[in-house]
């Protein structure tokens, strides 16, 4: 794990840490490392990282590219690195996809330190507006999970057309819906971590708290945690939006969300000025 006080400050400093990785992963050919990457999702289930190759691999090391490297491509090298220096006996275990998300932090900072500075003068109020992300690389769904989604009515579909579309916060929302059954959640996992990878604050927190894989009880508290939020907005489309995560939340084995769905119809049942 990486922690917080020693993530890099600036673009040329996370090129440093991925040196280290490599240093400590007993410095394996470039050519082993893009061999690796064609495998990535039979080993670890991420069909959607791009293979490595050994030009692209040799001018991020070196530092000749002026831009800090891409999120996948930092997701494609980590994973890499770490299953050579296993196969190598090097490192006695691989940590996976569960050393990703550190990883993606350490690359937001790094990048956020490279931008200018803001103006000092006209501070811009706080609002309520959703997390800041990157847009997501094209993610496919399988139709039995779009089916799933789908089934969840105007907002499950609405979820998928935006998730489609690189939204982030979607395909975190989608991973949720689909991990709160527990037969899926393995399922969710590769959606969680590209919305992680974008900055996505939940992904990230989901993914910490399933390392070893999403569980259906972590994904339940998000869903519960999401109806919690749209039941605030105090409109009838809000409610039905409640619904949509509380019912997640129930099926995930949170059944304080019962409570929830039942304050919500009993609300609607109720005739108006009543």
């Amino acid at each position: 794990m990486i922690d917080d006080a020693s993530r890099p400050t600036g673009p040329e400093d996370f090129i440093a840490a991925l040196n280290a990785l490599y240093d400590s992963c007993n410095r394996p050919p470039y050519r082993k490392l893009a061999e690796i990457s064609e495998h990535l999702g039979d080993l670890y289930g991420r069909r959607d990282l791009p293979s490595l190759s050994t030009t692209g691999i040799f001018d991020v090391l070196a530092g000749r590219r002026k831009r800090a490297p891409s999120s996948a491509w930092v997701a494609s090298f980590v994973l890499c690195c770490q299953r050579r220096a296993w196969e190598t006996g090097v490192r006695a275990d691989d940590p996976g996809i569960a050393s990703l998300p550190p990883w993606q932090a350490r690359l937001r900072a790094a990048r956020a330190a490279s931008r200018p500075a803001p103006p000092a003068a006209s501070p811009v109020p706080r609002t309520l507006a959703p997390p800041e992300t990157e847009p997501v690389r094209p993610v496919r769904l399988t139709e039995s999970q779009k089916a799933t989604v789908a089934g969840y009515g105007p907002h499950g579909r609405a979820l998928l057309a935006r998730a489609a579309a690189g939204d982030a916060d979607a395909l975190y929302r989608v991973a949720v819906l689909l991990g709160t059954d527990p037969a899926r959640g393995g399922e969710s996992a590769p959606l969680l971590i590209e919305a992680a990878a974008a900055g996505h604050p939940g992904a990230l927190d989901l993914l910490d708290a399933s390392p070893d894989g999403l569980d259906a009880g972590h994904a339940a508290r998000h869903a519960h945690r999401l109806g919690d939020r749209a039941g605030r907005g105090g409109t009838a489309a809000d409610r039905r939006v409640a619904l949509v995560y509380y019912k997640a939340a129930v099926q995930g084995g949170r059944l304080e969300a019962a409570f929830a769905i039942t304050e919500i119809l009993q609300h609607a049942d109720e005739p108006p000025g009543g």
